[in-house]
């Protein structure tokens, strides 16, 4: 609305005229188009000043322009586009001398909103286009805000945020100044919930937010992220301490007593900074950066403020918290698996998949098992994660299924303490017939170490998981088995060569002999032999030419998302395909 200063908005007062521009040389539509906007009922439209129309697209960015007439021109499709191009939310009403569908069309495409004919200036007609197109205006303004803002506390929402940090992004660029992001996160928010209710965990969000508000800058701006963490952007930071001293005034508001249900709270926040281009490069690099920092800030009792640095690892703050982060990843069902594929070498054709393990962790992204398997096992989270992966294979056996893939086996590799579980038959047997999952093409993988621990228990578990229609490889064969008896004792129908064995042959010798031995001794106990880590096409020739029945590898694939298959899949017939034709 033209005219309306800040304040005069904040108290809601009512603006009851709009500005309108005409941009016309013909100084005829000029005193028709003003009489009529003048004889308006009630007066509701205010002509802008003459000279606005010297500056044509400074107008149309003028925030206190409502409405454009503009007559038709050599210059209009440009001035369209430049309105465009610079995001103007201005409405545009191009006048012109007749009707031409095509022109109009045209006009349209490049944005003009609606149209005035020469001859038929009426005032009814101009004043319903103008208040359609001023209130379109409104209601196109109003449907952006509600997108982009957080309805509690008035703050940018997620999307907003994104936005406003890659436009600040880009002004740092082309004016050479740093961009300082701060990741706020509030201590024990969920105890204030539990312990005095939404309604006032909501008004504590208010509260705070207002106060973030109020030690920011003109030019910073607030996101509110999720329910207890927000984002303050600080463009055009003079200086790392002048950062530091903006996150301190923000954790001394934050932590001022206020009253909830008539009781004095405070609480604690802590604040991850992360400066553009210093810490990061990448929009996304910076925001990991802050929020990195921010769990290192959560990690220290009370309010503190940490910047980002490469040297702090997620886990400096010890064995508690990273406790925390893999029970929460539990709840969350943060695990994830990815699959490998294992090849036929004579055809080529997909017979199985290892299914591994993976942690979607919110702020580190994709972690593989060597990052936290020791950790889950020494705090005893092995067999609540196990059985997950157990889940999301038989899950991945139906997918494959309805894909047509029915002949592909799922391996899993299972540890020695989901063996020794006295349910894990139980809850495996449950699990299978949840789903409708074929167990015949489901496979666990045991290691040497696993079956030397206790061989008999594990034995009288294979054997009734065999019953299931279960079937056993023997993981990383030749790293540590002692008794060789246990292969004709055990039910395990398919021997894997360790990658330490195949990632030098054909030119060491001492892998030759293993390789060849392990291969021979399959072949003659009538199990299936699987080499892992086959990397380069020498080492696929050499255990082609000594009969391995499959090979998985990164010459082949490395692990990947199950949605990833049928392309793979598609990929290995053309190869096969290839290799027949030629």
């Amino acid at each position: 609305m033209a005219g309306a200063g800040p304040e005069e908005t904040l108290l809601g007062a009512h603006v009851d005229q709009n500005t309108i521009l005409v941009i016309s040389e013909n100084k005829t539509d000029h005193l028709i188009l003003s009489d009529c906007i003048e004889r308006a009922t009630p007066e509701r439209f205010l002509l802008a000043t003459p000279d606005a129309q010297m500056r044509p697209l400074e107008a149309l960015m003028d925030p206190q322009i409502d409405a454009v007439i503009m007559a038709h021109g050599p210059e209009t499709e440009y001035l369209l586009r430049l309105a465009r191009k610079n995001e103007a939310v201005v409405p545009i009403i191009i006048l012109l001398d007749e009707v031409d569908d095509d022109l109009i069309s045209q006009l349209r495409e490049h944005g003009a909103q609606d149209y005035l004919i020469r001859g038929q200036l009426q005032d009814v007609l101009i004043h319903r286009i103008l208040d359609y197109c001023i209130q379109l205006k409104a209601a196109k303004q109003t449907i952006q805000q509600l997108s982009i803002c957080d309805s509690l506390t008035g703050a940018l929402n997620r999307s907003g945020f994104r936005a406003h940090l890659e436009r600040a992004m880009t002004r740092s660029e082309r004016y050479s100044f740093n961009t300082a992001l701060l990741y706020i996160n509030i201590d024990q928010f969920a105890n204030i919930n539990d312990h005095y209710g939404e309604n006032d965990g909501d008004q504590l969000i208010q509260t705070l937010s207002r106060r973030l508000i109020n030690k920011m800058r003109n030019t910073d701006s607030i996101a509110r992220l999720g329910g207890d963490e927000f984002a303050v952007v600080l463009e055009d930071v003079s200086s790392v301490e002048n950062v530091q001293s903006i996150a301190e005034k923000m954790l001394q508001s934050l932590s001022s007593p206020l009253l909830l249900s008539e009781q004095q709270v405070s609480v604690d926040a802590s604040i991850g900074g992360a400066i553009f281009p210093d810490d990061a490069g990448e929009l996304s690099d910076l925001i990991n950066a802050a929020k990195s920092a921010m769990q290192q800030a959560k990690a220290v009792e009370g309010n503190k403020y940490i910047r980002y640095s490469e040297q702090i690892t997620f886990n400096e703050a010890g064995t508690s918290s990273l406790a925390g982060e893999l029970r929460m990843a539990i709840r969350k069902n943060q695990f994830e698996l990815h699959y490998q594929p294992r090849v036929d070498l004579n055809t080529g054709q997909l017979l199985g998949l290892e299914a591994l393990l993976r942690w979607n962790h919110p702020e580190r992204g994709l972690l593989c098992p060597g990052e936290f398997l020791v950790a889950v096992e020494d705090m005893g989270l092995m067999k609540t994660i196990g059985y997950q992966v157990i889940q999301h294979a038989c899950n991945a056996l139906i997918w494959l299924k309805d894909q047509g893939l029915s002949e592909v086996d799922v391996a899993v590799n299972i540890s020695f303490s989901q063996m020794q579980d006295e349910r894990f038959v139980g809850i495996v047997k449950d699990i299978i017939g949840r789903g409708n999952a074929n167990p015949e093409r489901l496979e666990f993988e045991l290691t040497e170490t696993t079956i030397l621990k206790s061989p008999e228990a594990i034995k009288t578990c294979m054997d009734e998981l065999r019953s299931l229609g279960i079937s056993f490889s023997l993981d990383d064969f030749g790293t540590g088995f002692s008794q060789l008896s246990h292969l004709t004792e055990l039910p395990i129908s398919a021997l894997k060569i360790d990658a330490c064995f195949v990632n030098e042959v054909p030119h060491n010798e001492q892998q030759v002999a293993v390789c060849t031995m392990i291969i021979e001794m399959a072949h003659r106990m009538g199990m299936l032999v699987v080499a892992e880590g086959a990397e380069t096409f020498e080492q696929i020739e050499f255990l082609r030419e000594h009969n391995c029945h499959q090979v998985q590898g990164f010459y082949y694939s490395p692990a990947i998302p199950l949605q990833q298959l049928p392309r793979f899949v598609r990929e290995q017939r053309f190869k096969r395909h290839e290799r027949v034709m030629s």
